[in-house]
């Protein structure tokens, strides 16, 4: 019970937090202007200060100049510290991760406090003229997803917009208009109906790709964001760029490979907590708490980054992972081709005994068996 209530006075302090900021984004910069609020005075200062290299004292000598000029003096703060405390309750924080020279393992929880990698043994920090100095290797940044979950619960409206799918939804059977028409989502709520009989329960898609953010493509530093996509919200909303969120990002200079699983987790071990156990928050529109859970229904990844995050190897005789061991392959000079499209034309196709016009033989064989039940 105490852990209750303390959840839910954590959740009811940062719904006030965001109630100023809203108040903050409603105040006149001064009586009369209805082109700038505070919040959209401070936000674009900042935005400025970032864009031209502003110092610091610049800055806050420009907001003792605004002080000055204004005629509401005490709305404007008086130092950049203060501007970013009331930006405050937007960011979400994250968390900088140091990770193994070799992608390994991640210096994170029970691996903390060590100085050499628990797998590879090889030092924590880079070395410098035979010195080392405190500086890894690779930083893992992680952007916690629980509180930016909750605060899809702190609007009233999206709040609503994350029950559209159960309770607004305009159901028209054999048309898939949104993914909760899939047969992946419905298979879900036939498999976990406790989680399926709250509309509120969170189904997220997670998407990763790897890019160069350097201009020059003749680098190939290869940087892999993780981003997570509500499907919760109606179909023309959940893909805009506002409720797109990043949770990881992780660094180069070249792709994770098959080590990917240790830079997500951070990820997985939030998600196994949201399933298992949710976590307290406050629902605008029922103006009450609920225990939020949230789930992982599919990935969303080219090809090569398939093979990351299901650990099926894209490359080679089995590469298929729809055809798994029955994939029908065959090696030529210098690749591997994949044979036995006949194999998916119904048995009586005249097509399958015809030799000439494909590879000399006839096809008798059936097409892959197709598992759309729960493998255990």
């Amino acid at each position: 019970m105490r852990d209750a209530h303390e959840s839910r006075t954590s959740s009811e302090w940062e719904t006030k937090d965001f109630e100023r900021l809203l108040n903050d984004a409603q105040r006149e910069l001064y009586p009369g202007c209805k082109k700038y609020s505070l919040l959209h005075f401070i936000v674009t200062f900042l935005h400025i200060k970032v864009m031209n290299h502003m110092t610091n004292k610049a800055f806050d000598m420009m907001l003792e100049f605004f002080k000055d000029v204004l005629p509401e003096r005490e709305i404007v703060p008086s130092y950049l510290y203060g501007a970013m405390k009331i930006l405050s309750s937007i960011g979400f924080g994250y968390k900088k991760i140091e990770v193994c020279k070799y992608d390994c393992a991640l210096f994170w929880k029970e691996n903390e406090g060590e100085d050499k990698c628990p797998i590879c043994k090889e030092p924590r920090w880079k070395v410098n003229d035979g010195k080392e100095k405190k500086v890894p290797h690779k930083i893992l940044w992680y952007f916690p997803i629980k509180p930016r979950l909750q605060k899809l619960f702190m609007s009233s409206k999206t709040a609503e917009d994350m029950r559209w799918h159960k309770e607004k939804r305009a159901k028209e059977e054999g048309i898939m208009r949104h993914s909760v028409d899939s047969l992946s989502w419905k298979d879900f709520d036939k498999q976990y109906p406790d989680f399926a009989n709250d509309s509120r329960n969170v189904r997220l898609g997670l998407a990763n790709d790897g890019f160069n953010p350097f201009d020059n493509m003749n680098n190939s530093y290869s940087m892999w964001p993780v981003i997570l996509v509500p499907y919760n919200l109606p179909a023309y909303k959940f893909m805009r760029e506002e409720y797109l969120m990043l949770a990881l990002l992780i660094p180069g200079p070249r792709a994770p490979g098959k080590e990917l699983d240790v830079f997500l987790r951070p990820l997985i071990d939030d998600f196994k907590d949201l399933w298992h156990n949710g976590i307290n928050t406050y629902d605008a529109q029922s103006r009450g708490n609920f225990m939020m859970r949230a789930a992982i229904l599919w990935t969303i990844s080219d090809f090569l980054a398939y093979g990351y995050l299901s650990g099926w190897s894209t490359s080679g005789y089995k590469a298929c992972p729809c055809c798994l061991d029955d994939t029908t392959s065959r090696r030529l000079k210098g690749k591997i081709c994949f044979m036995g499209h006949r194999r998916f034309l119904c048995h009586d196709h005249p097509w399958r005994k015809q030799k000439t016009r494909f590879n000399g033989t006839i096809e008798m064989h059936s097409k892959p068996r197709e598992f759309l039940e729960k493998i255990c």
